[in-house]
């Protein structure tokens, strides 16, 4: 259950920013596609449980209380994602995601009751930080703006790693099952991103958008793999630690770099790549505490 978990995880992870570039690319109202997203998903698994398919726990008072915390950070780090992926390129935000283990680990050892990461570990995420810092001097958008180019990228990393660290608790502490999880989380999200939909004006761009086949086929991609990346990540996050939830998200990123730098322009240069590798061989040389 675990490899399965984790193999389709890693499927839709690393399929992810790329779907999401071109949809966005397309469509040009990132909380929309967030939007449709998540109501999607939320729409497909109540189907499905009143079909008799899935089975779905009853809503309760106090686990939605939890989940609404939850979900005010995963809808903001959802959102500021999609702008960093309209003003960045990707392997911009991967080298950050790889940096969150760092702060995840310790997380776990305050709040998860794990021990803090061996030398081994330390030493992997020594490198991670070297690899990400390396990339950073060599990035073209630094090089051009200065730290302002990484306001937006910063302020999705503060959002993934409370996600990533209250995420555990929420599968571990409240004993919900990854499919209650899944509705719980894409059924409230809708809310805030409906919010910050409103406040980013994105009323005016939809009335504006020329709708064509290519950007509606991207949109509803993202919303198929938003449903297996939805499932797949609580699963992972019932099973395994935040940290190594963290690193596995780290590494299958492997492949989005690759499919990247065949599809655009706009990709990291040859030194910037080279520093994202030694990232990506920090993670691999971590392990769980």
């Amino acid at each position: 259950t675990t490899v399965l978990a984790v193999v389709l995880y890693c499927v839709c992870s690393s399929s992810m920013l790329i779907i999401n570039k071109l949809a966005v690319g397309h469509i040009g109202a990132p909380a929309f596609v967030t939007f449709m997203q998540f109501l999607v998903t939320a729409v497909v698994v109540k189907v499905a449980h009143l079909c008799g398919l899935l089975q779905v726990d009853a809503f309760d008072c106090t686990k939605l209380l939890h989940f609404s915390i939850y979900v005010v950070g995963f809808s903001a780090g959802t959102w500021t994602n999609m702008k960093v992926l309209m003003t960045a390129n990707v392997e911009t935000v991967i080298v950050f995601r790889t940096i969150a283990p760092l702060a995840v680990a310790f997380f776990d050892y305050i709040f998860h009751g794990r021990d803090l990461p061996s030398c081994r570990s330390c030493l992997a995420m020594g490198i991670i930080v070297a690899g990400a810092l390396s990339y950073v001097l060599n990035d073209k958008s630094f090089a051009m703006s200065g730290l302002r180019a990484y306001a937006w990228v910063a302020v999705w990393l503060a959002f993934l790693v409370f996600n990533l660290t209250y995420g555990k608790y929420l599968m571990s502490g409240l004993g919900v099952s990854s499919w209650t999880a899944v509705l719980y989380n894409n059924s409230l999200s809708m809310v805030p991103t409906l919010v910050f939909g409103l406040l980013g004006g994105e009323m005016t761009k939809l009335q504006a958008i020329e709708w064509t086949p290519i950007g509606v086929g991207w949109l509803a991609a993202s919303c198929v793999v938003g449903l297996g990346i939805s499932y797949a990540g609580f699963k992972c996050q019932s099973l395994i630690s935040a940290t190594s939830y963290t690193v596995i998200g780290v590494l299958n990123k492997m492949f989005t770099v690759l499919v990247n730098t065949l599809m655009w322009d706009n990709h990291a240069s040859a030194a910037g790549i080279a520093s994202l590798a030694a990232c990506l061989a920090g993670g691999a040389l971590y392990q769980q505490a």
